[in-house]
């Protein structure tokens, strides 16, 4: 009886072993690393809604190699320690075999040195950092770099020969690399930024700000923020008649940006750092935009369309070898990839960095469109 016991106490522990990754498993499990509380909870909740819906479509669909695929979700909460702790959990109790994430520059960074040290691919959907660059050979970003999008906005401010340009910009990775990229690309002997203001993330109120950068008579503003900070900033120089020009980031078009800063929003110019149009006519993103509304009844954005496409990404990567899908199986796969994602052409640099067109656009009429 005893010697019964112990078969089927072995047993049990086998099949155990071989249901997780690395072994002959029935479930393939993918990380995803995203601030689902938090300053940006925002942004990872939609990201989480795409990750799902790929989830769903990726199994309906035969799964990879007949298995089924899992996210096995981990909140960052924007915080990079928390970040580090999330991801290497991730890799050594739950066995993923691939990570998305992290949305926010200051968490991708140090969780990116977790998965290029365990040879774990890890493919950023939103973080646009430079320093992301040099993160290691197992890390991959379908955003491009902030220096498209800082030169961009910096070159756009210059063509428009504004002499006094002020910056202001959220106090963290993203906000203090792209206000410098914006610096370098504007700046000349004619061309001056007057002023770079500081922001912390949770501040609200931006009147004391406001009024000492008006004393400048500054010909434009550059906010480096987020949509929710970049509104007030927005609502709050109209309430003080502070008029002026504003250039904003890509991360200001979303429907809630608009709701908070109402009409104080109008005119307002931002570079959008990616292919991604939700009311393009392409089929493939056509087909996203369709499926996305029909299961969430809300329109994607670049946030949902980008973390799509990371995991789609990871999971094509996975369909191409699906006896190898370790991280230097992947890499192959993705060093020389060419893909067709809603966000438009996916290609690697040797450094693991996409490059994409970036368009300007503006609010018009409570609308974001392409500045003509």
């Amino acid at each position: 009886m005893r010697k019964l016991l112990f078969i089927l106490l072995f047993l049990i522990i086998s099949s155990g072993f071989t249901n997780c990754n690395g072994g002959k498993q029935n479930v393939i499990k993918i990380g995803v690393l995203f601030p689902l509380t938090g300053d940006e909870g925002d942004y990872g909740k939609k990201g989480k809604d795409a990750i799902e819906m790929a989830v769903d479509q990726i199994n309906s669909g035969g799964g990879i190699d007949g298995k089924k695929v899992e996210a096995i979700f981990e909140d960052s909460r924007s915080d990079g320690p928390t970040g580090v702790t999330a991801i290497q959990k991730m890799i050594s109790v739950d066995r993923v075999s691939a990570v998305v994430g992290d949305i926010v520059s200051a968490v991708t960074i140090p969780a990116a040195a977790v998965a290029n040290k365990n040879k774990v691919i890890m493919i950023a959907p939103t973080s646009s950092a430079p320093a992301i660059t040099n993160a290691g050979e197992y890390i991959y970003r379908v955003w491009p770099s902030d220096l498209a999008e800082g030169m961009a906005a910096g070159n756009y401010a210059r063509q428009q020969n504004y002499k006094k340009a002020v910056i202001l910009h959220v106090n963290n990775e993203y906000g203090t690399q792209i206000a410098n990229i914006f610096t370098v690309n504007f700046e000349n002997q004619e061309q001056k930024v007057v002023a770079n203001e500081a922001y912390d993330p949770k501040a609200t109120d931006f009147r004391s700000v406001l009024t000492k950068v008006k004393a400048l008579t500054p010909d434009v503003i550059y906010l480096a923020g987020y949509f929710e900070d970049s509104a007030s900033i927005l609502k709050q120089a109209k309430e003080l008649g502070f008029f002026v020009k504003f250039i904003g980031t890509t991360a200001i078009e979303d429907k809630k940006f608009i709701a908070i800063a109402g009409s104080s929003s109008e005119g307002i110019v931002y570079p959008l750092a990616t292919s991604f149009d939700a009311k393009s006519q392409d089929a493939t993103s056509k087909k996203f935009v369709d499926a996305f509304e029909n299961k969430y009844s809300y329109e994607p954005s670049w946030v949902e369309s980008h973390c799509y496409d990371a995991f789609m990404l990871i999971a094509e990567a996975m369909k191409n070898n699906p006896a190898d899908i370790s991280g230097d199986s992947m890499r192959k796969y993705l060093d020389t990839v060419s893909y067709k994602g809603v966000t438009g052409e996916i290609k690697f640099d040797e450094n693991g960095d996409v490059t994409k067109p970036i368009v300007m656009k503006t609010v018009k009429n409570g609308e974001f469109i392409t500045l003509k």
